[in-house]
């Protein structure tokens, strides 16, 4: 911060380059690295994943799309709407709190595990739909996310 001291923006800018230009963004453009699907995707889909990468790293970096990628101008308002979203976000990210370290902690795979939620949701939706929405009232939004991730799965192994 001594090196930009009238930006305000840094620590927003470096937590988003590390999270999106390093880890969401190449995960989007490679699916099957990251052990996201089995299968590549096709064409048309790694066009769209590469078009929705573009996309979140401009708004990561908190920058619209000008001449240099006109056609991707259309992103612009999502971007100015979603600006203050992303610098709460980013800022929350990078306020973390001293925890005491353990020695018995496991390492993390945080895309294996949301992986591994989405199964569970997905073979246990019958029981989400039975679930009383006023006793839980996130249930709905569980249900729609996992259908979601589900057609979006599907999609992207050619299933639909």
């Amino acid at each position: 911060m001594t090196k930009w001291p009238h930006d305000d923006t840094v620590r927003t800018r470096v937590v988003s380059g590390f999270l999106f230009l390093r880890l969401l963004c190449p995960a989007i453009l490679n699916p099957k690295s990251f052990n996201l699907i089995s299968e590549t995707p096709t064409e048309v889909a790694s066009r769209t994943l590469k078009l929705v990468a573009k996309s979140l790293q401009n708004l990561a970096n908190l920058v619209e799309f000008g001449a240099k990628e006109s056609f991707m101008e259309a992103i612009n308002p999502f971007i100015v709407r979603n600006r203050q979203r992303m610098v709460m976000f980013l800022d929350e990210l990078s306020n973390v709190h001293d925890r005491p370290l353990s020695s018995d902690m496991s390492p993390v795979d945080t895309s294996r595990d949301l992986g591994n939620i989405h199964q569970i949701c997905s073979s246990h939706a019958h029981d989400l739909l039975n679930l009383n929405p006023k006793q839980f009232p996130s249930v709905k939004k569980l249900i729609t996310v996992t259908d979601m991730l589900t057609k979006h799965k599907q999609h992207y192994l050619g299933n639909l």
